[in-house]
């Protein structure tokens, strides 16, 4: 059902490409650059409010836009796995006003497990900064029976496709398959448009469990809302030092990070693009990004320019496509 629902909202974004009138370049868009920025940008962002990417971006396109002069708003599309924002970006002129928070869903994962996209990330998007690499945690709500990782693993081994993960992105859904196949249990795997939904649902009992931003999670872990039973780092997160990492609680060898970072269509002026890229490597190395990483991201910053960026994406396109080839990331 889901990839139906996928191939609808391909088709219509597909649709609205074609009917979509060209845009001609003139003599006095040629000049646009000299000027740029001249209006407030956008920063679009694949998830809904309240994920860590989110808070993230709000973050960052605030100093961007002071940096350039220009109010930044941000705007969230969700859905279709990152591919609505995606499109959102590409349908847009390609004079840098429109920016696209980008993560492994959009340029590594999409183009592995969609058999056609209406985009392809090397061709299409030029990565501008990377911003952060963080862990995961995964969480219960405060009534569930699951008390330890341990827990959750001996129910799903009573009774396969009993225990429920929620996911909002085919990153968490990967780690979630990966964390499944090499404990030998079956999870029943739920799909959502984005955090704010999987913590209400995880928060009140309607799933199980979840793979969650770090970020987003934590003050609701640190309130009582949510219960941590492990991190996917290699090592325990400083601000949860009792949580065990899943490594630790039974599954050696299990990791899952993610990045963030921020790209423009690939037929952006150079000028404009490398003017963004220095405004935002400004933002994401200054002190009061690396304090809000460590404090309310709880991440590490990157702070990669382009070029090192893009050559992140490949490393990952390798470690992923190894991955999908091993865990069916289309089963229900």
């Amino acid at each position: 059902m889901r990839q139906t629902l996928f191939r609808r909202v391909l088709g219509l974004g597909l649709a609205c490409a074609t009917l979509a009138p060209a845009i001609v370049p003139t003599p006095a868009a040629a000049t646009a650059t000299d000027n740029y920025p001249s209006r407030p940008l956008r920063f679009i962002v694949p998830l809904t409010q309240g994920s860590g990417s989110d808070t993230v971006t709000r973050f960052i396109a605030e100093r961007v836009g002071v940096a350039l002069g220009q109010p930044a708003i941000v705007e969230n599309r969700p859905g279709a796995d990152t591919v609505i924002a995606v499109q959102s970006m590409l349908n847009a002129p390609a004079d840098g006003y429109s920016v696209l928070m980008i993560s492994p869903s959009a340029m590594v994962i999409n183009p592995l497990v969609h058999a056609s996209l209406p985009y392809e990330p090397r061709r299409d998007i030029r990565p501008l900064a990377a911003a952060i690499r963080a862990t995961s945690v995964l969480v219960t709500g405060p009534a569930s029976p699951y008390r330890t990782f341990a827990d959750l693993l001996a129910g799903a081994r009573q009774k396969p496709r009993s225990v429920s993960l929620a996911n909002y992105s085919y990153h968490y859904r990967l780690g979630a398959l990966q964390m499944q196949q090499m404990s030998g249990v079956e999870f029943n795997h739920i799909p959502y448009k984005g955090a704010s939904q999987v913590q209400t649902d995880v928060m009140g009992g309607a799933v199980d469990g979840a793979l969650l931003d770090i970020g987003g999670a934590l003050p609701l872990i640190r309130a009582g809302k949510l219960r941590a039973l492990a991190v996917t780092g290699k090592t325990r997160h400083p601000e949860l030092p009792n949580v065990p990492t899943v490594a630790e609680s039974g599954i050696p060898g299990y990791e899952l990070t993610v990045w963030i970072g921020f790209g423009v269509s690939s037929k952006t002026p150079e000028p404009v693009a490398a003017r963004l890229e220095g405004a935002l490597l400004q933002a994401i190395s200054s002190p009061a990004f690396k304090t809000f990483a460590a404090t309310t991201a709880y991440a590490d910053v990157l702070g990669l320019p382009g070029p090192k960026m893009s050559q992140m994406i490949d490393a990952e396109r390798t470690r992923y496509g190894a991955l999908v080839k091993t865990y069916d990331v289309s089963a229900r």
